[in-house]
């Protein structure tokens, strides 16, 4: 692996622009080649975003000789695909959340990038601010004491009509895949496990997919976590971790948490602010080279054990809402 560590995206759309906008906050990153199903918007993209090289076929960007590693940013149905090309092509890859449409092509994906000995991770961006970061240092040294119990939402209204993704059966839509993954990787986050029992209320779109439901874990020991999410409705979008001597408040928004409130029990409340720059893309990016660099093809911070454990627990969700995406 050069210095310079070159990137090539598939898919052209904004979650692609701000990684690509991000990438330029890296010490290593690169932007080489942009891959679309349109030449004249991967030309746009391209030259929005300094990269040399512009596809109107994905086959062309993943079998690009300078590129290194592929983001992939396509909408949810389109990662299986094209992130098993980018991986028979011998790319390095990072795939936007949630990584697959269910545990079964999760699986296929890591089958195939071990066989390759290529390096695979979910883009959970969220887990790679510095914010975050420091909630993790507060769990495992126990300053609250042992978890007992975790709250997270998030929900965003959705002022669009039937045909948009998010209420789209066909792009995978519904708030559970898009919004719900947060807070479910988030109590994976901090509890280091899947519930061993889970019960669930959905309110369905006249689409056919879920756009609000309340969801409740429960651990071993009788640890709980309590999510919701909803693309109907705006929530608070804010995250809570109880503990036997405290708890941390993680701010609005947790997905890319800038502020955490710490209460210890018998002290007064502490708010540390944690600024970044641009998006915060470029956190997970960074992580991405320094696996990269050392020669592991698998994040510690995001393993592929949990990716594929955290939508073995969605596939349970959606089972229990007798919720199935078109091909499944």
């Amino acid at each position: 692996m050069s210095q310079s560590i070159k990137w090539g995206i598939v898919g052209c759309g904004g979650i692609a622009g701000k990684f690509a906008a991000d990438l330029a906050l890296t010490q290593h990153g690169k932007l080489v080649a942009v891959g679309s199903r349109s030449q004249e918007k991967a030309e746009q993209f391209a030259a929005a975003h300094g990269a040399a090289r512009a596809y109107g076929d994905y086959d062309q960007l993943v079998t690009d000789s300078e590129v290194d590693v592929v983001y992939v940013a396509t909408p949810h149905p389109y990662h299986l695909e094209n992130a098993m090309a980018a991986i028979d092509a011998g790319k390095h890859v990072l795939c936007e959340k949630p990584i697959a449409l269910n545990a079964q092509q999760t699986q296929q994906m890591i089958t195939a990038a071990e066989a390759k000995g290529v390096f695979l991770m979910e883009a959970m961006w969220t887990r790679f601010f510095p914010a975050i970061t420091q909630v993790r240092k507060w769990i495992a040294s126990g300053k609250i004491g042992g978890v007992l119990a975790v709250e997270a939402d998030f929900g965003i209204h959705f002022k669009v009509g039937p045909e948009h993704r998010i209420f789209n059966p066909r792009l995978g839509g519904g708030a559970l895949l898009d919004l719900g993954i947060y807070p479910i990787s988030f109590a994976s986050m901090i509890y280091g496990s899947q519930p061993e029992r889970i019960v669930s209320t959905v309110h369905f779109a006249e689409t056919g997919v879920d756009d609000q439901a309340v969801i409740a874990f429960e651990y071993a020991g009788g640890a709980t976590a309590a999510l919701s999410t909803s693309s109907r409705v705006a929530m608070r979008n804010e995250a809570r971790i109880f503990g036997s001597k405290g708890a941390i408040i993680v701010h609005p928004l947790f997905l890319h948490a800038d502020r955490l409130t710490l209460h210890l029990d018998g002290k007064d409340a502490k708010t540390v602010d944690y600024p970044y720059d641009g998006n915060g893309m470029h956190f997970e990016a960074e992580h991405v080279h320094q696996c990269l660099k050392k020669g592991t093809l698998q994040s510690d911070i995001m393993p592929l054990t949990e990716s594929l454990a955290i939508m073995q627990t969605m596939d349970a969700i959606r089972q229990q809402w007798n919720l199935k995406y078109p091909g499944e």
